[in-house]
């Protein structure tokens, strides 16, 4: 059973089994959550890769965790929050959550899924990437990426990112078939609601911290009431956004998804504005830790064509086409 439902006060909660799996998780990303600190050799606008937590959790075999028997899509989305929150970035969507369940096998990891028409342009993990998801729009094409001409991208976005550097022909890569492509979107939504989710959580944790140290006028900026109303409104957002998340990993309805990646993204606006006026000019800075997660949070932000694409998404999956219903004529 994926989540056992209290009906009294519709509380959801992980069953025996998932409880364990999401302490063991969560006891390996712990140690991982110390704020690294930048230094001569550190580039802080760049991304910094969480290279031994993802040794530790592929030497656990975590990253394969749907696969295992009586576990699925809710174990996998356990796997992606949860890292979503440390301040290093590492890999596990696209393996654990995309890859596995779209193939029904461990692909060769780190994986990178993109549209067609991105390739050209910065796609998040794909500069260390062994497996590329492509959507073709009609079809899935699974490629390795031995040979392919991939050059690493530098942005602010604190993810590692590459672009293919030439049109990469497909004819000779493996297809999943046309009924694929609406799976690979409906687990990819899944995988932005929680990455956000993640991302959130612990933006808002550094910076309710940091309003309780930072005193100003002789008190904690955390005492004041306009600071605590707003935060509040954040943990909100934040909590839904992980409900939403939950609940559509649980379920695996696209409608649930594509409400969960909405949510998320229209949540995205706030959070980030919120946390860095509240951390104050130092959050502006490169050498405070708030950018590792809220420069993550802006890139998620417009995938897969962002809220306004969930939307129209969403419309579509729950009364159809609009462009099919006819539009009053006013007289």
């Amino acid at each position: 059973m994926a989540f056992r439902t209290e009906l009294e006060g519709m509380d959801l909660a992980f069953n025996d089994e998932q409880r364990v799996l999401h302490d063991a998780i969560v006891q390996i990303v712990t140690p991982h959550m110390d704020i690294p600190r930048s230094g001569p050799t550190v580039k802080p606008v760049e991304f910094m890769y969480a290279d031994r937590l993802d040794h530790e959790l592929a030497e656990g075999e975590f990253f394969s965790i749907a696969l295992i028997d009586g576990c699925g899509l809710l174990e996998a989305a356990m796997l992606v929050y949860e890292t979503a929150r440390a301040p290093l970035v590492i890999e596990a969507a696209g393996s654990a959550l995309i890859g596995a369940l779209l193939t029904g096998e461990a692909l060769p990891r780190p994986v990178a899924v993109a549209r067609m028409e991105d390739l050209p342009r910065a796609v998040r993990f794909l500069d260390r990437a062994r497996t590329l998801i492509v959507d073709m729009g009609d079809d899935v094409a699974i490629v390795s990426t031995d040979g392919l001409p991939i050059a690493p991208v530098h942005t602010m976005f604190a993810y590692p990112m590459g672009r293919v550097l030439e049109k990469v022909d497909l004819s000779g890569s493996r297809r999943l078939g046309p009924s694929a492509v609406p799976r690979l979107r409906h687990l990819c939504r899944l995988a932005i609601a929680l990455e956000t989710a993640g991302a959130m959580q612990s933006a808002i944790d550094f910076t309710t911290q940091y309003v309780k140290d930072r005193r100003v006028f002789g008190r904690p900026v955390g005492s004041f009431q306009a600071v605590q109303h707003r935060l509040a409104a954040d943990l909100q957002k934040a909590r839904g956004c992980y409900w939403l998340a939950m609940r559509a990993a649980w379920s695996d309805v696209p409608a649930d998804a594509e409400i969960a990646t909405l949510y998320a993204q229209r949540a995205i606006k706030a959070v980030n504005y919120d946390t860095h006026q509240f951390n104050g000019a130092l959050g502006m800075t490169l050498e405070h830790a708030l950018h590792f997660w809220t420069f993550r949070l802006r890139i998620l932000q417009g995938e897969l064509g962002g809220a306004r694409a969930q939307a129209t998404t969403l419309a579509e999956t729950m009364w159809g086409d609009p462009s099919s219903v006819p539009v009053p004529v006013s007289r």
